[in-house]
């Protein structure tokens, strides 16, 4: 069979290549029209179209969350940022490329009824506080100005009352005394500075005072984290992520929006982070890293190829078939799969590192064999014969150690199992068929005679290889003491699940990410729910909230008040205490300095001699008491400098602004008192659309109290909310399943490819013995592996856990292609070779190879495809020293036995001899063991 195959070879080597050729060619153009990248995550996972079924009956009642991109603006002046974000929304807004723009709710329509969101007690308590205060405040109406503001302010500090008059006085117990608050006293006196240094940057300092809601709408609706030091502005294109052309396009448009906006306002620090950012920034570096990764693998491998097979055509035509075989790769990957995903981007540095072993595996041979023979067919067919079956078995190997990611189910695995192992196939394919098609081709042209073949013959290496199993028994030894430390390092062996360790290290995404974590108490993460009447939403939330790993729930509940009918007869009792409070009718008259100035003395005097509070309290209010009376020197230093003119005109803009300010807050509580209850139609409608549906469900969204990013708390919480709704979508349930998923098919991989590979090499060899022994170099590589994972703290994660099935790869085709010349070897008499060169030297080479395809996708910023480069890098070179070391040295030592038996063997045969001549013939002939010489042995 293998003559007639090589029969054909040699008489159409150009047809083979030729066919070959217009077939990768074919392949290439077939791939670059319709291959795509897949980054969508739910098609990762096992239960993917059950999860895209869901989210797909979601999309349709809800419309998305604008949170695929979101930009972060971070400011030390408020009003800056939120120029910047009205900027850009008002220039997204018009743009056809943006679906929505969402930075700011509208609250102008709940204003009026801000008291109904306070709980009853509350309400309670704030007319308690307006009946206390009333004359104080009709007083302030009557004659809104600066000097009559602090004459009252310095009546509540003799009393040791300031903090009931406006800084707190809606929410503090009356009933039980408490130090003096200066809290409204300094944010006067400091934004009075202000203006008079020339600032006119005005913050209200009423509204604590007027209303305990009134921080959420302090920031005109705007979306700030938790610490007010970010402001968000969420956009969303009108490409998917999944459109990965229209998406990057868009995502460049928002880049350049934002950076020339960005030029008006250089104060500020900006990014551009959210989920889709951080999918699409993964993919981009992983599609770029891997390209860059191929690129080198190819070099190096050539370089490589060089370096040790000391010429140039014969690895120029084993390069150009494992092309050939990538072309053809690609094309059946596109053909039936159609994309690529985060996984299996990388499969391309993989195949260069691991397919180019078989060619070098039958070049290495058929050198061998020509150097015999002399002859290209009958170095071929030998070369077929001997080497072919190992090669064969080695790729069958691998491909089933791809083949096994396919069992546990886990799609996004599996596609990275296909591709890999449809690949291998194919290579295995073009290594039997256009290289020995190239080889005759190339031997044909270069008609090398028989006295150059002797020549090189005669000049080939020294087996340098022998220095690795020279002394077996040595070798052994030192190989169980590594083995014994690597076990006493396998406990340390960590594991780092966070998904956003993963990312691209430096990327302006992940950077955002991070600050908006440590800037925001509630995890950026959330889950989504959804009910189908007010009833199940209440049920739901407050399962919801009795969770530990929950911090917050959102719902319609969170927006439209409880109770409101108890609410409203309480808000009816205010309405006396605010009918005669208003500052319309208040006369503005310009400041008095001299009696500003007088006040302020009297209070500064206060301030220098009281010697009051609690000794628990007393450095907090002696710190406060002293930053008044240094703001009250300050000002009268600066109205001195200034001139009374200029200081009355600065404190007449502020007064104005101060008293303007006043007015709106108490008619601000003058509408709440009248207010009417809060109905869905109230909403503004960006509330209305993020909680109710558009066939009349509602959603629930659900933020973790734990860290989401970190597997175990994610677990926990995923479990905690299923325990509610077993539905529950959103980036915690993707990442969960992600994470579970790929955990669990990586074990299940590597556990059949150690099954079936185990399996596999017992039917090649037909003999337990010789299979254990093709298996030493994985056993040993793999504690070795782990030895040094566990000694420089390398951390398994969910990308390079792949090294579970594919370390099995490397180690096994070292073992099989050993043991089988080992095998061939032994069936020749005389005492085999632990290692013929040429073996030796293309399983050397197959290791390399994989070392540099591997260890390419360490140029990779994304640390996933890093740390898969680096820890499979890591065991192919334990599995290469355990090849070529205990292998070998294990070899030698059977040898040696083997020899031992021959020998004594042949003492006995000797001896019968003998005394049979001794027998039949009187002069018996002696014999010289010591002459005694092996079969292909040297004497």
């Amino acid at each position: 069979m293998s003559s007639r195959f090589v029969g054909f070879m040699m008489r159409h080597p150009v047809s083979v290549v030729l066919a070959a050729v217009l077939g990768a060619v074919f392949a290439l153009l077939y791939t670059a029209t319709h291959l795509e990248f897949d980054s969508n995550r739910l098609d990762l996972v096992s239960a993917g179209e059950h999860y895209k079924q869901l989210d797909a009956a979601f999309s349709r009642e809800f419309e998305d969350l604008p949170g695929s991109m979101v930009v972060v603006i971070q400011s030390q002046n408020p009003d800056r940022a939120k120029a910047f974000a009205t900027a850009l929304a008002q220039r997204w807004e018009t743009d056809p490329h943006i679906a929505k723009v969402f930075y700011r709710i509208n609250v102008d329509a709940l204003k009026s009824k801000g008291l109904l969101y306070l709980s009853p007690d509350q309400l309670t308590d704030l007319r308690q506080q307006l009946q206390e205060h009333h004359a104080l405040l009709q007083e302030l109406a009557v004659s809104p100005t600066l000097q009559n503001l602090f004459g009252l302010v310095n009546q509540e500090v003799t009393r040791s009352l300031v903090s009931h008059l406006f800084a707190g006085f809606l929410q503090e117990d009356t009933q039980q005394e408490k130090p003096p608050n200066l809290s409204l006293l300094l944010t006067l006196l400091q934004q009075m500075d202000e203006w008079l240094q020339g600032s006119r940057s005005y913050q209200s300092p009423w509204a604590k005072a007027l209303t305990e809601n009134a921080e959420a709408f302090s920031q005109d609706g705007f979306l700030w984290s938790d610490d007010q030091q970010l402001l968000f502005v969420f956009v969303r294109p009108k490409a998917p992520v999944s459109d990965v052309g229209g998406f990057r396009t868009a995502v460049q448009r928002v880049q350049a929006d934002v950076r020339e906006i960005h030029n008006t306002y250089p104060e500020t620090a900006m990014g551009i982070t959210g989920a889709a950012m951080l999918d699409s920034d993964e993919m981009v570096a992983a599609e770029r890293d891997t390209t860059i990764a191929s690129v080198i693998a190819v070099v190096g491998v050539t370089l490589l190829y060089f370096g040790m097979f000391k010429g140039l055509p014969r690895p120029l035509l084993a390069l150009g078939t494992l092309l050939i075989a990538v072309c053809w790769s690609l094309g059946f990957t596109t053909l039936t799969i159609g994309h690529l995903n985060i996984f299996s981007i990388a499969f391309m540095p993989m195949l260069l590192g691991l397919g180019i072993d078989y060619g070098s595996y039958f070049i290495a041979r058929f050198e061998e064999e020509q150097a015999a023979t002399r002859q290209i067919q009958s170095a071929l067919v030998r070369t077929f014969v001997t080497t072919g079956p190992g090669v064969a078995a080695t790729a069958l190997t691998t491909a089933f150690t791809f083949g096994t990611l396919l069992l546990p189910g886990f799609k996004g695995i599996a596609e990275l199992g296909f591709i890999g192992g449809s690949s291998i196939l194919l290579t295995l394919l073009a290594t039997f068929t256009v290289l020995p098609a190239l080889l005759v081709w190339h031997e044909r042209r270069r008609n090398v005679s028989p006295t150059s073949q002797k020549k090189r013959c005669a000049e080939s290496p020294s087996d340098y290889l022998a220095v690795f199993y020279r002394y077996p028994r040595a070798i052994l030894a030192a190989s169980a003491l590594l083995v014994g430390l690597s076990l006493l390092c396998i406990g340390r062996v960590g594991a780092d699940f966070n998904l956003l360790h993963l990312q691209a290290r430096g990327t302006e995404s992940v950077l955002w990410e991070q600050k908006i974590f440590e800037s925001t108490k509630q995890s950026p993460l959330f889950g989504e729910l959804a009910a189908e009447s007010l009833e199940e939403v209440k049920r739901k939330v407050a399962a919801l909230k009795a969770l530990p790993s929950v911090a917050k729930v959102e719902s319609i509940m969170s927006v439209i008040p409880e109770d409101q009918a108890q609410k409203l007869s309480l808000i009816e009792a205010l309405r006396p205490l605010m009918a005669d409070i208003s500052l319309q009718g208040g006369k503005a008259e310009a400041v008095d300095l001299d009696a500003l100035r007088s006040i302020l003395g009297r209070i500064g005097f206060k301030m220098a001699d009281n010697e009051g509070g609690q000794a628990s309290q007393e450095d907090a209010i002696r710190q406060q008491m002293h930053e008044v009376g240094r703001l009250i020197a300050q000002f009268d230093e600066t109205t001195a400098r200034m001139g009374d003119a200029q200081a009355r005109q600065a404190l007449s803009a502020f007064q104005a602004e101060l008293m303007q300010d006043l007015g709106e807050k108490l008619d601000l509580l003058q509408a709440n008192v009248q207010a009417e209850p809060v109905i869905a139609a109230d909403l503004p409608p960006e509330l209305r659309a993020r909680y109710i549906g558009a066939h009349g469900q509602y959603r629930i969204i659900v933020y973790p109290s734990v860290n989401a990013w970190e597997f175990q708390p994610l677990t926990r919480f995923v479990k905690d909310v299923r325990s509610v709704d077993p539905d529950v979508l959103g980036t915690p349930v993707m990442n969960f399943e992600l994470i579970r998923g790929m955990k669990e098919a990586y074990k299940q991989a590597g556990l059949y490819a150690f099954v079936g590979i185990v399996c596999l090499a017992i039917l090649a060899f037909r003999t337990v013995r010789l299979a254990l022994l093709a298996l030493i170099p994985l056993a040993v590589g793999s504690l070795w592996t782990l030895g040094l994972m566990g000694l420089f703290q390398l951390k398994f994660n969910v990308a390079n856990l792949i090294v579970l099935p594919l370390i099995v790869i490397p180690a096994v085709e070292g073992g099989i292609m050993i043991v089988y010349r080992y095998r061939e070897e032994s069936s020749k008499a005389g005492r085999p070779s632990p290692l013929p060169l040429s073996t030796g030297r293309a399983v050397l080479f197959s290791s390399l190879s994989n070392i540099v395809g591997f260890g390419s996708l360490m140029i990779s910023r994304h640390w996933g495809v890093f740390s898969v480069g680096l820890l499979l890098t890591v065991g192919v070179a334990s599995v290469l020293l355990a090849s070529v070391t205990v292998l070998p040295s294990l070899l030698a030592i059977l040898s040696a036995r083997g020899r031992g038996r021959l020998m004594r063997q042949t003492r006995v045969t000797n001896g019968q001899q003998r005394r049979i001549r001794h027998q039949c013939s009187p002069a018996p002939a002696a014999v010289d063991a010591r002459r005694w010489t092996y079969p292909n042995q040297k004497s």
